[in-house]
């Protein structure tokens, strides 16, 4: 997950990057147009300004705009590996100019609202508003450049927002989110538990990247990146229960902070302390034979 899945995500990210764009007026003028047309011929308005109507998401993992009148959406940032590739094929950007005036101020406000559990956690994958507004910026699409034994699920587009008008924010009920219904723990949940393990033990300063083993279902895996020099590298999370352990080992991880942690976040998804020992399980590489440690502290 990049440099560790960020327990805030950037509302707005932006570049100011050189180079001309091949097919723009001397003014610049973007191209109005709709999310749904950039991306049913995205060819067509690489690397040119462009003007669209949509709907802005903020989340944990992603940041960007959709259209959900035909399934579109682009993400919303400034730079990524494909650059790269362009930089080598010798391809510049449009600079992009943010506007930080009255309009960015109360997108951001809007966006920056997120609903927030009993025990303080903020959720970033509950906004409080439903949010539409006009953006205007650089879209860039990296046609050929992507060979997926490298690139993974990296996305292809990308939007570098350099301004918006026309700001309109309808509230969302808090209440279809502070319900305690069981659930499992959300991918944020579980990078939380991490993070408040690494930090108990001062191994913070090292980024998460999310993947998953088809042996261990139900565990939400991580590692830490770049390799730390000392400390644990990968970690498993149990998303029905939050246990925290090491996915290189049989050891069970524990802390203050993480168990603070653990109870907050059981309380949320409605796992009472009778419901957890029925279901706590042994973690990934406890199976029997396998070698076992203690529990981490």
């Amino acid at each position: 997950m990049n440099t560790g899945i960020p327990g805030v995500i950037a509302i707005l990210i932006f570049a100011v990057l050189p180079g001309v764009a091949l097919g723009q007026s001397p003014s610049n003028a973007p191209i109005t147009t709709a999310l749904c047309e950039l991306l049913k011929e995205p060819a067509l308005f690489n690397g040119k300004m462009v003007k669209f109507r949509a709907e802005y998401l903020s989340k944990f993992e992603w940041t960007g705009f959709v259209d959900e009148t035909c399934s579109a959406k682009v993400q919303v940032s400034a730079y990524g590996v494909f650059d790269e590739f362009r930089a080598q094929d010798g391809q510049t950007h449009l600079p992009i100019h943010p506007t930080k005036d009255h309009n960015c101020r109360v997108f951001r406000e809007y966006a920056d609202t997120k609903f927030k559990w009993s025990d303080g956690g903020r959720c970033q994958d509950c906004p409080l508003y439903r949010i539409l507004v006009t953006a205007e910026g650089r879209f860039d699409y990296f046609a050929g450049k992507a060979d997926a034994s490298f690139t993974g699920d990296l996305p292809l587009l990308r939007f570098a927002l350099q301004s918006v008008s026309n700001v309109a924010a309808t509230p969302i009920d808090p209440s279809i989110y502070s319900g305690r219904n069981r659930r499992d723990l959300t991918l944020e949940e579980a990078y939380e538990l991490v993070k408040a393990f690494q930090k108990g033990h001062g191994e913070t300063g090292y980024g998460l990247e999310k993947y998953t083993v088809k042996e261990y279902p139900g565990f939400q895996l991580f590692q830490a990146v770049p390799d730390p020099s000392s400390g644990r590298i990968h970690y498993a999370v149990d998303l029905k229960t939050g246990d925290v352990w090491n996915a290189v080992i049989c050891e069970h991880l524990t802390s203050s902070s993480l168990v603070k942690l653990q109870v907050a976040i059981r309380n949320r998804i409605g796992l009472t302390k009778d419901e957890y020992q029925k279901t706590r399980r042994q973690g990934p590489m406890c199976e029997s034979g396998m070698p076992r440690l203690g529990p981490g502290k």
